[in-house]
């Protein structure tokens, strides 16, 4: 406990190799924001006692520390680094030479990351099936590709892991589905261009081949989740035509892998989308259910993280309660449903590859 409010408080901003803590971009503003109102209710709180507790100032000052508490909570409570990150894979392994168990790192963004969205990650390293790996989260709040490929990936690099599991390119589509999304995210991350589709491809094939000549892991790369489960909705139209070229990654190595059987099977593309849309269709009551569009997100996703982090209301409570969503929680992220299905997926591509 001592340790969260110390790196509450002390807090990484910038990506660099293999970081102490990992980055925090997007949440510097609400972290300012939090700051400021809870010191400005600290001034009206002492004008209000300078003024012999006048009581509209201190009502005031009360109603601002309560807003930048609840802000400042929910901020940590949606940033906060993976449990068990890449640095602390390779400081582990340092520190003793004699650990042996396989290393499986999942690579991704917000959806592996697990503070926005289930923790999928957590509950896959209490499987029994996976008791003797090391799982290693290296997911990244609203990351892109281009950002993974010109830094995370070297942090799974340093990791030499054994297996790899890769589910990243959804902040990429949502950059190429609206132009103030594409502007914010070349703001946040500092971009040198707007995500397209070809440059989604072409960094994930990189990606790829980084990991394929400097680790011998066996890797599997996940087509993208929904956005939002309205399979004819524009968004999904988006995601649809990324994920057809997701599917042809591990046809394009084999004629590049050397003459050895077992390199061609190192390249696996997980349906994790078609995974979740069976879901969807089974627990859909009728054709009539409202569907959540994934352009009205954010306010979801601010009310959600909210009720998460302060009341800690699970993601498949608040589907429930706000959208009646399947497998989405506010129709970008994960719910408990829709984590569950992605451990699974990656379970049984695991024990494949384990025998």
């Amino acid at each position: 406990m001592i340790d969260e409010w110390f790196h509450l408080f002390n807090f990484n901003m910038n990506t660099k190799p293999i970081p102490p803590r990992q980055g925090r971009q997007g949440f510097g503003a609400f972290f300012g924001l939090a700051g400021s109102v809870i010191a400005a209710s600290l001034g009206i709180g002492y004008a209000s006692y300078s003024r012999n507790n006048n009581t509209s100032l201190l009502a005031l000052s009360i109603g601002l520390g309560a807003i930048g508490l609840v802000t400042l909570i929910t901020s940590e409570g949606l940033s906060r680094p993976p449990r068990h990150g890449p640095h602390e894979c390779v400081k582990r392994r340092r520190g003793d030479e004699k650990k042996k168990e396989p290393i499986l790192v999942c690579l991704g963004d917000s959806l592996t990351h697990g503070a926005c969205s289930a923790n999928w990650v957590d509950t896959l390293k209490t499987e029994p099936r996976a008791a003797n790996l090391e799982v290693v989260n290296a997911g990244q709040n609203g990351i892109c590709t281009h950002t993974v490929l010109q830094e995370k990936v070297n942090h799974v690099i340093s990791c030499q892991p054994d297996y790899v599991f890769i589910m990243i390119g959804s902040n990429d589509a949502m950059a190429i589905y609206r132009d103030d999304w594409a502007r914010q995210k070349i703001s946040d991350w500092n971009l040198p261009e707007r995500p397209t589709e070809d440059i989604l491809i072409r960094n994930l094939t990189d990606i790829l081949k980084a990991l394929l000549e400097q680790t011998t892991a066996v890797i599997a790369i996940s087509t993208l989740p929904p956005f939002g489960e309205d399979i004819d909705s524009s968004s999904n139209k988006v995601i649809q035509s990324i994920n057809s070229r997701i599917k042809t990654l591990e046809y394009l190595f084999l004629g590049e892998i050397k003459n050895d059987a077992r390199e061609t099977e190192r390249v696996s593309v997980l349906p994790i989308n078609s995974a979740l849309w069976t879901e969807i269709n089974k627990s859909r009551k009728s054709t009539t259910r409202v569907t959540h569009s994934i352009d009205a997100f954010l306010p979801y996703a601010m009310v959600m993280g909210i009720m998460h982090c302060v009341l800690g209301m699970s993601w498949n409570t608040l589907t429930r309660l706000l959208t009646g969503n399947v497998v989405l929680s506010e129709s970008l992220h994960l719910n408990e449903v829709g984590g569950d299905i992605v451990k699974n997926e990656v379970l049984i591509w695991l024990m494949e590859k384990m025998g």
